[in-house]
């Protein structure tokens, strides 16, 4: 009794020097750092205000597009119903199957480099700091160009077809392979490793038993999310000559055919929700529960959850090691092989099945070998082409177009968010109100993803006309859609405790979200959003090739015109934005951890 007199008179006299104010409100310090992230916020903020006047986001050019909504809705009533013509059904079937190898193939060709790369690149795999320096150059180049533009270098070398959509997509997909690859190595075990070279192992055996047998799941994880990406981008391809689907999708928008387009569009979207549900089955079946990538993107705890089965097989190989004297004794002729457990069955049956279907991606397409042996000699030609002597290729145009390329990508990462981040707490499985609020959000993220955004862009530019506006609105639309899978994850990785306590004391859901989910993924939603506007950036060079704005149509019509050195210069100007921009956003990561 005595203790409830205590603390009703500490209460008592707490509330007496808050209302006297003699009692000082308890706060965050505000130190350099963070001094720093709320000024970074406050540029950002800016930058924002400044990317919709740039692009005409104003409010005068909402009321213009409200009042060309007449315009829209025509053109939208001009799509329906879709329709795929029963002539060319042939055609969208090879084509459909073109896209899906490209895709495929352009994957395995980005593993095949980006792996490697992605090792020399490692700080505990490569010594050598020249090397990794090397390497982590390439993988930026790589990642930092548009994957529409080494489509359209390919092209020009090889011709029109399914190769250049291969090597554009193989070559662009180092960048995130590559990254991926080094984190995924800089991450691992050191206890297996250690274990190999105590017994003698040279390099390689390092490399193979104690670093890659690691890494294995991971791998996995990586290529199977870089397919998804890639098919999802392969028909984009297409609108230059580089094969598959997006020819026929580019040959019925230069012919108004708009119903025609759109049942292009919506197979499209089923093939990939297709991909993407196989894709998934196979993470299920390999790991026992579908793997997200994690909140940056970056593969330092994604088989947290569970242990690996390349790391079974390193410490087995290590135990048996120690054991290497009586294993001699005993039978000279012995050979140290590793259990056939069920996950190595099931590794090497998924390995088994993309074999054949890599197989089948060089065979079935119309690849052109003879293409590959006999102009590849053009491609240090081509390249002295794109290597500008000076600077006669530089122009106002250019400089006013890469300042609208950047106002498209910053506005329309700026509207993604705007919508993304309260939408992703519907999208995500344990703040969603109800399970069908979850699964129709879940839904409308993946088809929304999955609508290449040229034809988004075709649309927009037809309905309010050419310009940066069209190509902002049809961008952040596909950005929101990406963006808000991240934040969705993130939100459901959130701890339940902090939100058990919140909850305890009475808040509404609301308040729950805002007070103890919020907080939990704060440094997720950045680092996620200034990924989202180096996504935004490069992906603004595509959507100005049908007239939305920015320096895509120059890039476009200097190879049209083959002009290669205003092209390279524009290549270069396109890789210091974006180079500049992942500067940028590692420096915020390093802030906000």
């Amino acid at each position: 009794m005595n203790g409830v007199n205590n603390h009703e008179q500490v209460s008592e006299q707490v509330e007496k020097q808050r209302e006297s104010g003699s009692l000082d409100q308890i706060s965050r310090p505000w130190n350099l750092r963070r001094v720093q992230i709320w000024s970074f916020v406050g540029f950002l903020l800016v930058a924002f205000a400044w990317s919709v006047r740039r692009v005409d986001l104003s409010f005068n050019g909402i009321i213009e597009i409200i009042e060309g909504w007449p315009a829209t809705w025509s053109l939208l009533k001009r799509m329906v119903p879709p329709s795929l013509p029963s002539e060319d059904i042939d055609l969208i079937i090879s084509l459909s199957l073109d896209t899906f190898f490209m895709a495929f193939a352009g994957t395995a060709v980005g593993l095949v480099l980006g792996i490697p790369l992605g090792l020399l690149s490692a700080r505990n795999v490569m010594p050598w700091a020249s090397v990794r320096a090397l390497s982590r150059a390439i993988i930026v180049f790589s990642r930092a160009i548009p994957a529409l533009v080494f489509a359209i270098f390919f092209v020009r070398i090889y011709g029109i077809g399914v190769l250049p959509g291969i090597l554009a997509i193989g070559i662009h997909s180092i960048g995130m392979i590559g990254k991926l690859t080094a984190d995924a190595a800089e991450d691992i075990d050191t206890g297996p490793r250690e274990g190999v070279t105590s017994t003698g192992a040279g390099p390689m055996q390092d490399l193979a038993t104690g670093v890659w047998s690691q890494m294995v799941p991971t791998v996995i994880t990586i290529s199977l999310y870089r397919l998804e990406i890639d098919f999802r981008s392969a028909p984009i391809l297409g609108w230059v000559g580089a094969g598959g689907i997006g020819v026929l999708l580019r040959s019925y928008q230069g012919g108004l055919r708009y119903q025609e387009m759109l049942g292009i569009t919506l197979l499209i979207v089923v093939l990939v929700i297709l991909l993407e549900s196989l894709c998934a089955v196979t993470r299920n079946a390999l790991f026992g529960t579908t793997e997200r990538l994690p909140k940056k993107l970056k593969t330092k705890s994604i088989f947290a959850s569970f242990v690996s089965p390349g790391q079974k097989i390193a410490e087995l190989i290590i135990n048996r090691s120690s054991k290497k004297e009586v294993q001699v004794e005993q039978s000279s002729e012995r050979r140290l092989n590793a259990p056939w457990t069920v996950e190595r069955i099931k590794v090497n049956t998924v390995s088994m099945i993309f074999s054949v279907l890599l197989v089948l991606s060089f065979v079935i397409p119309d690849i052109g070998a003879k293409e590959i042996l006999t102009d590849s000699g053009n491609i240090p030609e081509m390249l002295r082409r794109l290597t500008p002597d000076n600077w006669s290729w530089w122009s106002s145009r250019i400089l006013s177009d890469l300042i609208d390329t950047v106002g498209i990508g910053m506005a329309a990462t700026g509207l993604a968010l705007l919508f993304a981040i309260p939408f992703s707490f519907l999208a995500a499985s344990n703040t969603a109100p109800g399970r069908f609020v979850y699964l129709c959000s879940r839904l409308f993220m993946l088809v929304v993803r999955c609508v290449p955004e040229l034809v988004v862009a075709v649309i927009f530019v037809a309905a309010i006309g050419p310009g940066p506006r069209a190509g902002t609105l049809a961008l952040s639309i596909g950005m929101f859609g990406f963006i808000t899978k991240l934040f969705a994850d993130a939100i459901e990785e959130a701890r339940q405790g902090i939100r058990d306590g919140v909850i305890s004391t009475g808040s509404t859901r609301l308040q729950e979200s805002t007070t103890a989910v919020l907080p939990q993924v704060v440094t997720s939603i950045i680092s996620n959003s200034m990924y989202l506007l180096d996504v935004a950036i490069r992906s603004s060079t595509v959507v100005g090739i049908v007239g939305g704005g920015g320096i895509g149509f120059l890039v476009v019509n200097s190879a049209r015109q083959l002009q290669w050195d205003t092209l390279g210069g524009i290549i270069f100007c396109i890789f210091v934005i974006v180079y500049a921009i992942e500067l940028l956003a590692t420096w915020v990561r390093r802030k906000v951890e």
